[in-house]
Formats: C-alpha cells, structure tokens, sequence
C-alpha cells in the first residue's frame, strides 16, 4: 500500500467524484479509477459505490477512510517538516489580536536577517488547544474567560498542557484601532447610538453583562453591523467605517488623552490571558524569546 493510493482515495471521498478529484490532483479519471481499483484489491473488498451523482462510500470505506485521512494528513505534516529541514522552523499560535501581531511584527524586525522561517496561527482558543496537544504549534497565546475556564482546564489536564497567566484584564469598547491611537486627541464619543463590528463565535458577547465603571449596563448585541473572522475587515472598519468594538482591555498604558476606548467592568470576574506550552515537547529557543518578548510588553 503507497501513499498515493491513500491520497488518491481521501480527495475521491471528500468529493464525491473521480473527474472532480483528478482536477485537484492534476491527473487523469483513468489514472484516479485506476489506483483506487488496485487499492480495493489489496484490501480484498470495495470502497465506493455508484449513486446518481457520483460515487459514495461502502460501509466498510467509510471505516477506512478514517484511518486513511489522518494518515495522510500525518504525511503531508511530515513533508511539510522536511521541507523546512534547512531552516529554523519557529511555531506560534494565538487567539487573534491586534496587539499580539504588533509585537510578532517588531520581533520580526528585530530577526529579519536571519535564517527562520515563522509560521503564526491564529484561530480560536480551542482550537489552538487542540494544535499545542499535536505540537503544530510550540506553544499559543490565549484568553481564557471565566465562564469556559472549567472547560479550558478540563482540557489542559486531559493532554497534559500547562496554561501560565500573563495578565488579567476587563473589557474594552474600542472606537478605533490600537496602532491609531496615538494619532487622534481624546474621544468624544459616548456609547449609545453606536454600531459595532464583532468577532464571530464571540467570547465577549457570550459573556454575559457589562458595565460602565459608573455601573450602567452595556448590551451591544442589537447593535452588530458586521461580523467577521478577518483581523483585516476588524481594523479597517475600526479605522473607516467609524464602527466600534467590543474585546479585552489594552495591554499599553495610554495617557488618558489617547485611550482608545471605553473599559468594561464584568461582574463574572476578569479575562485572563497567557501562553500554552505541552509538558511533553519544550519550545525551541526563538518561541521562548518571542514569549520573553511578549512577556516584557506587557510589563512595559
């Protein structure tokens, strides 16, 4: 059994169709037909059966295409390693920020003229959990909110995780980006009668109520005019379009003419943010830097 046999069989299942599969392997059907046909002869039984709009799985393909798929992922990781074998391979994940991709930038800048190549996820907190445990990622930069901490906690125990607080923090309803702060004189805006651009699947809206620090409740969702998952549609819109957004306070110490926003107060307690490492795999030196390096912003 080859490798190919597997690829070839995977793309043919997610798709239903061995014309379509071919496109995306830039090969022929017959070649497709072929090598799934002597792929069931090893195997001694079928994988697909013909329906009205193409092929489907047997039940007993089904099963097999289990195991095959995380095989052939498993593969194409290890090719994808093997190809950056003469590089130093730095791998990083984070919740999406604005304020974290600053500092990944200036860290760059710091590192540019060396031989490195940085790959920086962003994707939910669950996500980058499930990436720290297969050690796609050296270690992950997350917010952990007080409702899901059980949750978080649950999980890090389950895949033998360590989660290290880096900061507490409240929430903030931004008026305009973080890197345009510094550019405008203090807002004038107060927060009725504003629309917001939010985050999908968002953590700050599922968590529960907010409040002014003179204790008026804040409730923005009647208020969404845009969701997104984009960091670059979030800052544009912030910057353009005038629109305000509801996430975790600034890790910068404005002067009070230039924050760029409105702290929240949540009576279900603070977000904490930190890292995620696995105890199983330690972080090569230049993740532990950006982490230093991080870890020293914060503090600044």
């Amino acid at each position: 059994m080859e490798i190919k046999q597997l690829k070839y069989f995977v793309v043919s299942a997610d798709v239903g169709s061995f014309s379509e599969a071919a496109k995306i392997l830039f090969t022929t059907q017959s070649s497709v037909s072929k090598v799934i046909l002597s792929l069931e002869k090893e195997l001694e039984y079928p994988l697909f059966k013909r329906v009205s709009k193409g092929i489907a799985l047997t039940e007993k393909g089904r099963a097999f295409y289990q195991k095959a798929s995380h095989l052939v992922m498993d593969f194409d990781r290890l090719e994808s390693e093997s190809a950056n074998a003469q590089k130093n391979v730095v791998r990083i994940g984070m919740n999406h920020s604005s304020w974290l991709s600053n500092c990944f930038s200036e860290f760059y800048e710091q590192h540019k003229k060396d031989d490195l190549c940085f790959y920086i996820h962003a994707d939910s907190t669950q996500s980058l959990i499930e990436r720290v445990r297969l050690s796609d990622d050296e270690l992950s930069f997350i917010y952990v909110f007080p409702d899901s901490k059980s949750q978080v906690e649950y999980l890090i125990k389950k895949y033998n995780l360590r989660f290290v607080t880096l900061k507490t923090m409240n929430g903030m309803v931004y008026f305009e980006p973080e890197d345009k702060a510094y550019a405008r004189k203090k807002h004038s805006k107060v927060l009725s009668g504003l629309k917001f651009i939010q985050s999908e699947n968002d953590a700050y809206l599922r968590y529960g109520k907010w409040q002014t620090a003179d204790g008026d409740d804040i409730d923005i969702s009647k208020d969404i005019s845009v969701i997104t998952n984009s960091d670059y549609v979030m800052h544009n819109m912030l910057e353009k379009n005038h629109l305000a957004n509801l996430s975790a306070e600034s890790f910068i110490n404005y002067e009070s003419e230039y924050i760029p926003g409105i702290e929240l107060f949540n009576e279900g307690g603070q977000i904490e943010f930190g890292y995620l490492i696995n105890k199983e795999y330690t972080p090569g030196p230049l993740a532990v830097e950006f982490l230093d390096y991080v870890r020293h912003a914060i503090e600044e």
